[in-house]
Parts: C-alpha cells; structure tokens; sequence
C-alpha cells in the first residue's frame, strides 16, 4: 500500500513546496518590487528612467526613423530629469538621461521645435554633473562587429568545463572587476542594469554562505573565489515582467561565466533554487540587499595544471532545435 501511495505524498510534499516557493516571491515582489510610482526614490526613478531613454537611444538608432517618434518617451525623461533636479538626488541613469534626451531634442527634425527649445533651456538649468559617455546611438560598422569574432570558436565555447576543484591562490580584484565589467555588456530589459554581485575570497565568509547551498558537497572548502549574482526587484513595474529578473540575472550569470573563462579563471555554477527559509536564513548571516533576488552562486579560481571534469554530452541538435512554423 505505501509503494502505491509514495509517489503521491512525494508529488504532494513537491507541490506544496512550489507554492510556498511561488508565496514567497510573491510577497518579495509586493515588498520591494518596483510597481510604485515614487519618483524620488533615486533607485526606483532610475530604473523607470533607463525604460524611458532607452526608447529614446532605439528611437536614435533607426537609420530610417519617423520624425515625429520618440516625443512620447522624451516627455517621461523630462519630467523625471526634472524630479531628480528638484530633490538633487542624482543617479546614473539621470546623468545619461539628461545626455541621451538632449541628443533626441537637438535632432535637426526635432530642435526647431517649440517644445524642443523649452526643454532644452530647462534642461541645460539642471545641476547635473556632466556624463561625457558615449548615450544615445553611435555609429559601429561592420569592422567593429568583427572586432569579436573568434577564429575557432568551438575552441573557447567547448573548452569551458564546470571546475570544483581549484588552485588555493586568489584571483586579483583587478582580473575580477575586468570580468564583472565585460559582463555588464550582457543585454538587460530596457537596459535597465537591475543586477547586483556580491563577492569575497574570505574562508570563513564562503564556509558560512556555502552551508545554505546544497551543490558544494566535497568541495566547497576548496573554493578560492565565491559570487552571488542578485537582482534589483525594483527594476520591474508590470505584471508581466513578473519573471523578467530571472531572466535578465541568469544572462548576467552566463556572460561572467564566459567573461571568467576568457581570463583563465575556472568557475562552478551553484544553483540557488532554494526555500524560503533558506533565502531568510542566508539573509541573516550576510548583507543581503532586502530589495535584490538571488539568482545563483558562482565558484570561480585557477585550475590545477591537470584536473578532472565531468564528461556531460550534451543532447543531439535535432532534439532541442526546430524551425519555427506557422500551424
């Protein structure tokens, strides 16, 4: 009678800690989730700002653009410009908001404009300190796109194995600001940048964070290097970006990942996909932005001169790849 019943009570107890899974982020999101409209949160009108200008930088990019596109995000700059100038709290997507809208208002098409004269004279009022960065559309031609491609890709995509047993050296806190600012290439919704990593090289601080991460078994006293990618809730207003930090963290994680690898440093990634209650209790051991989703862990450091990895084949093509057909 158990055998019968096994599969059911474990299809339960499965089911049951889904919801309270799907509860909980529920209530992170109604917590620090970014659905309110205060313009003088600097965090929360920056996020709201980047979906804005970022329309504005698309809007700049069409060789062939309608000359009366764009006014519509133009506006919501403006009025957030015009908040942050007010309450002189300034964030970095105000800066390139303010650069970005100023490119969009000095288009021929757009300069001689009433409108566009008002705000130009409004905006040049603000006291922002100046961004002098590269906002809005630049011209990139066909030589610059080719500045990345490899010569045998298959050498470097097919050479990064996951590693769980390192050199006990660290890496240098300059190789991994170059690998987090590589990865900051990685494409995010409205570039809205929503994401956080948290690192150390201490023992005693990865032994603790590790006690709450079910994959390090048998090595995780071996780990020279421990990331926590998070993401800012506060990026996300509408219901349908309900999955969207997931999304945009688990790009951000592939790209350091691959960032890493390009520098010859190792890495492992460690799944997150934990209860609540040891998201809680992670949360009391370290700092934790209460606003930031953890996404997953990374393991990282230099690999022994030889090692030995799993051998994963990966599934035949035609199994995970079909053309996309009208029904």
């Amino acid at each position: 009678m158990w055998k019968k019943l096994r599969p059911l009570v474990r299809g339960a107890y499965r089911i049951f800690g889904g919801l309270r899974g799907f509860i909980y982020d529920f209530q992170r999101y109604l917590r620090f989730g970014g659905w309110r409209e205060d313009l003088n949160d600097k965090s929360l009108r920056n996020y709201k700002l980047a979906m804005a200008y970022h329309g504005l930088e698309k809007s700049l990019s069409f060789k062939n653009r309608k000359p009366n596109s764009g006014w519509s995000n133009a506006e919501r700059v403006y009025r957030k410009l015009k908040v942050a100038n007010n309450i002189m709290n300034i964030g970095f997507h105000d800066r390139a908001g303010k650069e970005v809208l100023l490119q969009f208002l000095n288009l021929p098409a757009n300069k001689k404009t009433k409108r566009a004269d008002e705000m130009i004279n409004d905006i040049n009022k603000f006291n922002f300190k100046d961004d002098f960065q590269n906002h809005g559309s630049i011209s990139f031609n066909s030589d610059d796109y080719c500045k990345g491609v490899l010569k045998n890709p298959e050498n470097f995509f097919l050479s990064r194995y996951s590693l769980r047993e390192f050199q006990q050296k660290n890496v240098s806190p300059k190789e991994i600001e170059r690998a987090i600012k590589m990865a900051m290439k990685t494409p995010s919704v409205c570039n809205r940048q929503s994401w956080h990593i948290y690192h150390s090289s201490k023992p005693e601080i990865i032994k603790k964070v590790l006690k709450y991460q079910n994959g390090n078994r048998g090595f995780g006293d071996q780990i020279p290097e421990l990331f926590i990618i998070g993401v800012d809730l506060r990026a996300f207003f509408v219901g349908q970006e309900h999955y969207q930090h997931w999304i945009d963290g688990g790009l951000f994680s592939m790209s350091l990942i691959y960032t890493l690898h390009s520098l010859g440093i190792a890495s492992c990634a460690l799944n997150w996909s934990q209860t609540p209650d040891s998201d809680k209790q992670l949360r009391k051991v370290i700092n934790i932005d209460k606003h930031h989703t953890i996404i997953m862990m990374l393991a990282a450091g230099y690999p022994n001169t030889e090692n030995k990895v799993c051998s994963s084949k990966r599934k035949p093509i035609e199994e995970i790849f079909s053309q996309i057909e009208l029904k």
